[in-house]
């Protein structure tokens, strides 16, 4: 099983694929280069100003056996072959795919 996306909603599907029994391989793709973090807080205080931004950071403990591939972005995703190719040229077979990867954020002025 492959999730791209590595936000809340892909560490949320990678939790509920673990918790709903699933114990096959299962990896967690994602273009930026840290673990998952929790967005609306850390733009909500840079909004507001209130000093340093808070630790958004999400845990990856709870959600056992994941592989993690953070700062290597999917590129293209094979439907027929069932791969999906990461920027580094690697490629991940899948029986199972989850695309979290969500929109962009407008950027601050």
């Amino acid at each position: 099983m492959v999730v791209v996306g590595a936000s809340l909603a892909g560490l949320h599907a990678a939790r509920t694929l673990r918790e709903e029994g699933f114990d096959g391989d299962l990896t967690l793709v994602g273009d930026e280069p840290h673990p998952p973090y929790d967005r609306p807080p850390l733009s909500k205080r840079a909004l507001t100003a209130e000093g340093n931004a808070p630790d958004t950071t999400l845990p990856l403990t709870d959600v056992p056996g994941v592989e993690h591939r953070f700062g290597t972005p999917a590129v293209r995703l094979d439907p027929v072959a069932r791969t999906v190719t990461l920027a580094d040229g690697g490629e991940l077979p899948w029986d199972g795919l989850v695309i979290a990867t969500g929109a962009r954020a407008r950027p601050l002025p």
